[in-house]
């Protein structure tokens, strides 16, 4: 399934996935299934390391971003796309459908 949002907030979607759960994935860039499973790699991040937690929550708040702006510029999405390439990396050993665009 692709997304095309032309009207994606890349501001808005940064500050909602750094204030509000990761929720600028879902509420912004329209990404369901992406916004819950980097919100429940966040978690496990944090229970097992506190460091791992918190990088995928810096690197969530720039996918968001960069996803929006792409979404802003017209470009169509896919529901399971990562903007950030570390970040596609860890996500993929939490769920097989991610993907990678730069």
């Amino acid at each position: 399934m692709t997304i095309k949002k032309p009207d994606a907030n890349p501001i808005l979607a940064l500050l909602l996935t750094w204030f509000l759960f990761g929720s600028g994935h879902f509420i912004v860039n329209g990404q369901q299934k992406k916004w819950i499973m980097t919100l429940v790699g966040g978690i496990l991040g944090s229970i097992l390391c506190c460091l791992p937690g918190m990088l995928i929550g810096i690197l969530s708040i720039v996918d968001a971003y960069k996803t929006a702006q792409k979404l802003q510029s017209g470009r169509e999405i896919g529901e399971h796309e990562y903007s950030i390439e570390l970040l596609y990396k860890i996500m993929k050993y939490i769920y097989k459908d991610a993907t990678f665009a730069p």
